[in-house]
C-alpha cells in the first residue's frame, strides 16, 4: 500500500452496476491480459464502455517497449484527471502492464491521480486492490513476479465454465491464449525480462481447456502467445511437471490444440529463432490447421550486430530455420522484426539487413528504429547511431519491403485461396475481412450472406500493398 497520496473519490456501492473503460497499448499479450481483467471485473458488476468520460473505472494497460512509453502514460493520465475533476469525481484510475511494473512507486509519485497500479505478474490482485482503494482512499500497488516453483495447478473445470469476453467486438472469431510469460534471454536492447520476469509456462491442460472454452464461445482461430513462445514448457519439463518428449512440449501443445474438432486455424507468436526446432517445422507440413505463415523475428541481417544484441543465433542458423520451413511448406509466408540503427551499426552492417530482406523475401516486416531503454546493456553502448541516419535507413528498408509485399500480393490475383472470415466492416455492411492461410488480409464482398467465422474459398481479383480482394466461390 502506498500512503500519502490523496486519491479519495466518491465510489458506488459494490452491488450497483458500474462501467469500466479499458485502453490497451502494445502487444497481443496485453490484449489477452485486458480481456482477462475484464472477465475479473465482470464478476464485480462492471460492464465495458467505450466512453472514458462517464466510466467508474478507467484501466490503462500499458506497454514499455518504446522509449517514450512513460510520457504517453503521463499524458493520458493528465487528461483523465481533468475529466475526473470537471465531470466525473467518482472515476477510479488503474494502470497495469509493463509501465506499471517498470516504473512502480516512481509513477505513483509523478502521477498522484492513480488509484491502483498493478504489474503483469500480479493481475490476479486487481479486483482486491480496487476494493482496498475504495475503502482506504489511498493508492494501492502490486508489482513483481511469481516464481516457477510457486505456480499452482489451474482448475481446468473452472476455466471451461467461465465466460471470456472479447475487447474487440468486431472480432470474436480469432482469440488469444497466453501460454507463457517472461523471457530468459536478456537481449541487450530488450526490457521484457525486467517488465515480465523470467519464463513461466502454464500447464498444458489449462491451455487446452481455455482454447476449448473460447471455441465453444464462437472462436475458430486460436493464437498462442508468449514472449518466447517456442521455449514453452521447458521449465515444466525441468521441474518434472510434464515429461520430456521427442518433439518437445511446445510441439506437443500445438498438436493437441490443432486436434480440437471446432478449430480452423492455430497460430502462435512470438518465436525466437534459436529455440525453433525441426519438429516444429515438420508440424507445419503435417497439420493443415497450422496454416502457411510464421512470424520469426531476426532483428538484424548481420552477425556482428546479432552478437552485440546477444540474439544467440547467426544468419546461417536463421537461414537453416527458413529452409526447414520451406522444405515442409514451399510457399510458406514469413514475417520478421528488424531493428534499424542498433548502437554501432555501420552502413555495411545495415546492408546485411537489406540483403537478408531481399533474399528471404519476407511477406511483411515490422521494423523500428532502435529505442534505448533503461536497465538495458544497449543503452550504455558507445556509438549510438544519429537519429537522421536511423530515419534514412528505416525509409530504405521500408521501400525495399514495400516492393516485395506488392509483388507477392499481385501474384495472388487469379488464385483461389481458403479464407477465414474474421469480421464485417463496421462502416460498410456486406464487406468482410479475413485472412488466408498465408495470413494475407483479404477483403470479401458478400452483401446477401453473413460469412463471419466461415472458412470459404475466395477467388482473388485485385491487390495492393495492404490487402488483396476477392469474391466467394
Amino acid at each position: 500500500m502506498i500512503t500519502g497520496l490523496d486519491t479519495t473519490t466518491v465510489s458506488k456501492p459494490e452491488n450497483v452496476a458500474k462501467k469500466v473503460h479499458i485502453e490497451t497499448w502494445g502487444c497481443q499479450m496485453n490484449v489477452a491480459d485486458s480481456e482477462r481483467m475484464l472477465a475479473m471485473l465482470n464478476k464485480e458488476n462492471y460492464t465495458l464502455t467505450d466512453n472514458a468520460d462517464d466510466a467508474d473505472l478507467v484501466l490503462l494497460n500499458t506497454c514499455h517497449i518504446r522509449e517514450k512509453a512513460k510520457h504517453k502514460v503521463l499524458s493520458r493520465l493528465g487528461k483523465l484527471r481533468e475529466i475526473r475533476i470537471a465531470n466525473n469525481p467518482q472515476m477510479k484510475i488503474a494502470v497495469t502492464g509493463c509501465v506499471a511494473q517498470a516504473e512502480g512507486a516512481k509513477l505513483l509519485k509523478s502521477a498522484p491521480g492513480i488509484d491502483v497500479l498493478v504489474g503483469p505478474g500480479k493481475l490476479d490482485e486487481l479486483t482486491h486492490l480496487i476494493k482496498k482503494n475504495a475503502s482506504s482512499g489511498v493508492a494501492e500497488m502490486a508489482i513483481g513476479f511469481k516464481k516457477t516453483g510457486n505456480i499452482g495447478k489451474e482448475d481446468t473445470t473452472k476455466i471451461k465454465a467461465e465466460f471470456t469476453p472479447s475487447l474487440n467486438g468486431k472480432n470474436k472469431v480469432s482469440r488469444f491464449v497466453n501460454i507463457q510469460q517472461g523471457c530468459n534471454n536478456y537481449c541487450t536492447f530488450c526490457v521484457v525480462p525486467y517488465t515480465r520476469g523470467r519464463e513461466i509456462s502454464r500447464e498444458p491442460e489449462a491451455v487446452i481447456a481455455e482454447a476449448a472454452k473460447l471455441l465453444s464461445q464462437g472462436a475458430t482461430e486460436i493464437t498462442l502467445l508468449g514472449q518466447n513462445v517456442n521455449s514453452y514448457g521447458l521449465d515444466l519439463v525441468e521441474t518434472g511437471k510434464i515429461p520430456a518428449t521427442t518433439n518437445g512440449p511446445f510441439v506437443d501443445l500445438l498438436s493437441a490444440i490443432s486436434d480440437l474438432p471446432e478449430i480452423h486455424r492455430v497460430r502462435f507468436t512470438t518465436s525466437n529463432p534459436h529455440d525453433f526446432t525441426k519438429p516444429l517445422a515438420k508440424l507445419f507440413g503435417s497439420h493443415p490447421k497450422m496454416g502457411r505463415y510464421i512470424h520469426l523475428p531476426v532483428q538484424s541481417g548481420h552477425n556482428e550486430v546479432l552478437g552485440r544484441m546477444k540474439r544467440k543465433v547467426t544468419i546461417a542458423e536463421y537461414w537453416e530455420r527458413i529452409n526447414w520451413l520451406r522444405e515442409q511448406v514451399p510457399d510458406i509466408a514469413i514475417s520478421t522484426d528488424l531493428i534499424v540503427g542498433f548502437p554501432g551499426e555501420t552502413e555495411e552492417e545495415f546492408q546485411g539487413t537489406l540483403d537478408l530482406v531481399e533474399q528471404v523475401e519476407f511477406s511483411f516486416i515490422f521494423c523500428f528504429k532502435y529505442s534505448p531503454r533503461n536497465n538495458t546493456v544497449a543503452k550504455r553502448m558507445a556509438d549510438q547511431v544519429p537519429e537522421d541516419v536511423m530515419n534514412e535507413r528505416l525509409a530504405r528498408l521500408n521501400a525495399m519491403q514495400d516492393k516485395i509485399t506488392i509483388k507477392q500480393n499481385l501474384a495472388e490475383i487469379g488464385k483461389i485461396r481458403e479464407v477465414l472470415v474474421l469480421y464485417e466492416s463496421p462502416k460498410y455492411p456486406g464487406v468482410y475481412y479475413g485472412r488466408t492461410q498465408h495470413y494475407r488480409l483479404v477483403k470479401v464482398n458478400s452483401p446477401n450472406r453473413n460469412i463471419t467465422g466461415k472458412l470459404i474459398d475466395v477467388k482473388i481479383f485485385q491487390a495492393n500493398k495492404t490487402a488483396i480482394e476477392g469474391s466467394p466461390i
